[in-house]
């Protein structure tokens, strides 16, 4: 698999060698890079990414404020000319830390510690489907400034509270600073928005009537914009 990768480094050497070194790995994808912070997180409101190159030490917003303006946290590899920050930076789950100058073969290694994760935790989502048509069942997000790890295979359904989502698992429910639009793209396959404040987790679905549908005993409306597709992703016969 190819990892889709973006650069955040606000020192242009380091930024410049660092795209560079990406841009020939053959396991990865690079997306873009960027100077500022602000600049980054506009562009994963709209765009997926497998793994951040993360500089800790940028003017305006460091690596760690950054992280925390994440909602779901993808593979991160820290880079920093610092040994300092090391233990705060695995308190966030990171993949991985690298000092800088970053040589190549440390680069194919903390690569390497990436994909050895990812493939770890990847499961096949329905019977019959190949090899290559795996989703991680894995998502991070951030509660009460930590970044937790949640099977999506757990999530019943997602609702809507403005600029907060509530994550409903079997057992509990979780609120997180996110919109439900970056969550979507997240989620995958088993997943539907049925409703401009919902998504669902199509196997929890129990029930299904002319406009709402059922999960656990929490009744959840099905927008008329939405119906058609909806039944479709059901195959209801």
């Amino acid at each position: 698999m190819k990892l889709r990768s973006i650069i955040l480094e606000d020192n242009k050497v380091a930024r410049i060698a660092l795209e560079r070194l990406c841009q020939n790995h053959k396991s990865l994808e690079h997306l873009a890079s960027f100077e500022k912070a602000q600049d980054a997180l506009s562009f994963l409101e709209e765009n997926e990414v497998d793994l951040i190159w993360l500089d800790v030490e940028m003017e305006g917003m460091n690596g760690f404020e950054f992280l925390n303006q994440l909602a779901v946290l993808p593979a991160v590899i820290m880079t920093t000319s610092s040994k300092e920050y090391a233990y705060e930076a695995f308190q966030y789950s990171i993949a991985d830390y690298i000092q800088k100058p970053i040589t190549k073969p440390r680069l194919n290694m903390a690569i390497e510690k990436v994909l050895e994760k990812i493939n770890a935790s990847e499961q096949v989502m329905t019977s019959g489907t190949s090899d290559s048509s795996v989703e991680s069942d894995n998502i991070y997000v951030k509660i009460d400034r930590k970044f937790v790890r949640l099977k999506k295979s757990d999530i019943s359904y997602i609702e809507n509270l403005g600029d907060y989502v509530k994550i409903y698992t079997e057992t509990e429910s979780f609120i997180v600073l996110t919109v439900l639009k970056s969550l979507e793209k997240k989620l995958g396959s088993g997943f539907f928005r049925v409703h401009r404040s919902f998504i669902v987790n199509l196997s929890k679905i129990l029930d299904v009537d002319e406009n709402n549908l059922v999960i656990k005993n929490k009744v959840i409306p099905i927008s008329r914009r939405q119906k058609s597709e909806f039944l479709q992703r059901l195959n209801i016969l």
